[in-house]
């Protein structure tokens, strides 16, 4: 493993403190979150990396197969800890009616620069505008949000608990088992997309 140099170490840090600081999480759950059982939102993308035009990427163009859908951002290292995983998934899955969507709020350059480290099997699709992790309340990342099928959400869970027996029960038709998220995986809507937005529209680190 390559060492950090303590400039980069220290950036991190910074960058999730501020984080912490403007995405306040919530003390209860909202009653406006996705759940199980609702109708997926509307897909729409302002680019994407690893897979067809934006405009291709919805739920006519997807019907038919279950939907795994990781919200991620570069600077969240739980996220980026979980990248294999994903990628694992990805591959298992191959053969199978499913498809693995990382929806990433950054602009192109800097994700483009960040897969060039951390590269990521599924398909990469940018949110800059950050309405749709607005739609699916997913400010609170890492989220996962797995969608049947027939377009219907079938599971709002941490991907850390997205497992086979999840994805295989969803396939299957079967209502899947998985720990709900706690309140504090939810964050303040207004500000967390607030803090989206400006570290989206940040450049990709100096090269050095």
């Amino acid at each position: 493993m390559a060492a950090i140099r303590p400039a980069a170490w220290l950036l991190t840090i910074l960058t999730i403190a501020v984080g912490t600081a403007w995405c306040q999480a919530l003390k209860e759950v909202p009653s406006y979150v996705l759940k199980r059982g609702d109708p997926a939102p509307p897909l729409g993308f302002e680019a994407t990396l690893n897979g067809p035009q934006p405009k291709e990427v919805n739920w006519q163009t997807l019907r038919g197969k279950v939907v795994i859908l990781d919200f991620w951002g570069s600077w969240c290292a739980p996220c980026v800890a979980d990248i294999p995983r994903l990628n694992d998934l990805v591959s298992k899955y191959r053969d199978k009616p499913v498809r693995f969507i990382a929806v990433g709020h950054e602009n192109t350059r800097k994700v483009t620069y960040f897969l060039k480290k951390h590269p990521i099997d599924a398909w990469v699709a940018l949110d800059t505008d950050v309405s749709v992790f607005k739609s699916y309340t997913a400010f609170g990342i890492p989220h996962a949000v797995v969608v049947d099928q027939q377009g219907v959400v079938a599971a709002v869970l941490s991907p850390s608990d997205l497992t086979e027996k999840v994805i295989d029960d969803v396939l299957a038709g079967r209502v899947p088992s998985y720990p709900p998220l706690p309140p504090n995986a939810y964050w303040n809507p207004d500000t967390a997309a607030e803090y989206f937005m400006k570290v989206g529209q940040e450049g990709p680190p100096p090269e050095h």
